[in-house]
């Protein structure tokens, strides 16, 4: 009797990896329906969202292809900044007809702590090519400051860091 061969998909294997995982869960915390009710939709993916100062300003950069405008909400809330949203499909296929996809649709949310000395009143969020950017001032007592450097004369001697 010949052995049949099947073809390896790493995709199944990471489906039955999240499935186990979401048995464990299901068994320690209780399934989602039992907790929140059937129609309760939690956040299943998350942006990617990277951070940096840029002109004085905080810059925020959220990736999300696939989001239309339309569907983002940005908000700021002390010092938490809430990035939130839904991905639609744009095709309703129905689930057998998919071989396999590694694209997250439905709702997310990222809050995101901000740190001390920005101007969050004054909050500037644009939308271009499935990129969201978020610019916020930084104030002016936590700009940095030039020092100038003071040149002691040959012989004069610093101790401390103050000239004699």
């Amino acid at each position: 009797m010949l052995a049949r061969w099947n073809r390896w998909n790493p995709f199944e294997d990471v489906n039955m990896m999240h499935r186990e995982m979401t048995n464990v869960f299901d068994r320690f915390f209780g399934t989602v329906e039992g907790r929140l009710g059937p129609m309760t939709r939690l956040p299943h993916w998350f942006p990617k969202v990277e951070a940096f100062y840029y002109h004085n300003n905080l810059v925020l950069r959220a990736f999300l292809p696939g989001v239309e405008p339309k569907h983002v909400d940005v908000s700021v809330s002390g010092n938490l900044l809430t990035i939130k949203g839904e991905r639609k499909p744009g095709l309703e296929i129905p689930k057998e007809d998919y071989l396999f996809s590694e694209v997250f649709y439905g709702p997310f949310e990222r809050t995101l702590t901000l740190p001390d000395g920005l101007k969050t009143d004054k909050v500037n969020a644009k939308y271009f090519n499935g990129v969201l950017e978020v610019a916020i001032p930084m104030a002016e007592a936590v700009l940095p400051k030039k020092i100038a450097v003071e040149v002691v004369p040959p012989g004069e001697k610093i101790l401390t860091g103050v000239a004699r």
